[in-house]
């Protein structure tokens, strides 16, 4: 795996709770195979509980014994910290993560990675000041929890450097270019951020520019397909990737050999408190990127060092061009990316971190 174990003289506890299970991105990341880390290299023991999905003001047998094992879970007295990452839980979960606090004195860490108060404002104002510390995945988010919090560090969203990199991709001439995006491509569509990739495409196609543009999470949206129809350029759609795979997406990303990586986003207030995740995980391969001028991608990505920062059409078509144009740019800026990832946006660089703002708390 790339890490060591060192293990202290007592093992610490912790108490994941998250969205989702391994398959979904921000969980997997941000909590799965942190938490795996953790154990592995500081000998933290944990459990993570996920997928809290009912109504809390529609009774059911369901939401009854969810309760009754989270409370179990809570009143043990193994685990000290409650690790919540995002807000996307029942009311009633939430009340009750705050009654283990002030009952059973358990400490609480609230982790966001998205504009969680746009959705949902007072469970994210409530978790922000009854946290011991806030983990913020980007500068907006950090801006945001600083206002409830005084405890609030900056950890980005992070990949194994080393396993991204054991699938670079190799730049040299082709035919057929290709330009690669990798997401949850229902979610993006319904933003809008598909919106500014295609008159940048169909831009690129008609100044004679040979290139596909590869699609990766596209999910069975018929929308979003029906939405590229008719294309002046060819398009590949992935539906899924095996995405509980820590390797799946650098594998993807490698074996459709994707020589530049895309990330357009609208320049909106959730938009501005995104990671740049996307930006990441290209780097991580080797792939220069080409992104929108929002928010964190503008301190992820160095302007014409490990990519291209864009606001207008003319300025994406400008990039992608030049890239497509120069193999041993798309190198030289590959290299740089991977070698920043390394630095800043991997789990060798920022576990430490974590241990040093969780091992106080615990004990």
């Amino acid at each position: 795996m790339g890490y060591h174990a060192f293990y202290p003289q007592e093992n610490m506890t912790v108490l994941f709770f998250t969205k989702g299970d391994a398959s979904t991105g921000s969980s997997r990341q941000r909590v799965w195979l942190l938490a795996e880390r953790l154990k592995h290299t500081y000998g933290y023991d944990y459990d993570i509980i996920h997928s809290i999905r009912y109504s809390p003001w529609l009774p059911s047998l369901k939401h009854f014994r969810a309760l009754i094992y989270i409370y179990r879970k809570l009143e043990a007295g193994g685990w000290e910290l409650m690790y919540i990452h995002k807000s996307f839980f029942p009311w009633d979960v939430i009340l009750l993560i705050l009654f283990a606090k002030w009952r059973w004195n358990k400490k609480i860490i609230y982790d966001l990675d998205d504009a969680e108060w746009i959705h949902s404002p007072r469970k994210s104002r409530l978790l922000a000041k009854h946290a011991h510390a806030i983990v913020a995945g980007s500068h907006e988010i950090l801006a945001w929890a600083r206002k409830f919090n005084a405890h609030a560090v900056l950890i980005p969203t992070v990949v194994d450097h080393a396993l991204y990199a054991s699938y670079a991709v190799t730049h040299a001439p082709r035919d057929r270019a290709t330009i690669g995006w990798v997401g949850a491509g229902r979610a993006h569509f319904r933003q809008g951020n598909c919106e500014l990739m295609k008159p940048t495409l169909e831009a690129l196609a008609k100044k004679g520019v040979t290139f596909r543009f590869v699609l990766i999470g596209a999910q069975h949206c018929r929308p979003l397909k029906t939405f590229f129809q008719g294309s002046s350029f060819e398009i590949i759609f992935v539906d899924e990737l095996n995405w509980r795979d820590p390797a799946s997406v650098a594998r993807a990303i490698r074996d459709y050999q994707f020589d530049i990586g895309v990330m357009p986003l609208l320049d909106t207030p959730f938009n501005k408190a995104k990671c740049a995740f996307k930006a990441i995980e290209y780097m991580a391969c080797g792939v220069p990127v080409v992104a929108s001028k929002v928010g964190e991608n503008a301190i992820a990505i160095e302007h014409e060092k490990t990519g291209f920062l864009a606001t207008t059409t003319k300025e994406w078509v400008d990039a992608l061009e030049t890239l497509l144009a120069d193999p041993m740019l798309r190198k030289k800026m590959g290299e740089a990316g991977m070698e920043a990832v390394e630095i800043r946006y991997s789990y060798h660089a920022m576990l430490p971190l974590y241990h040093r703002l969780l091992s106080p708390i615990i004990s």
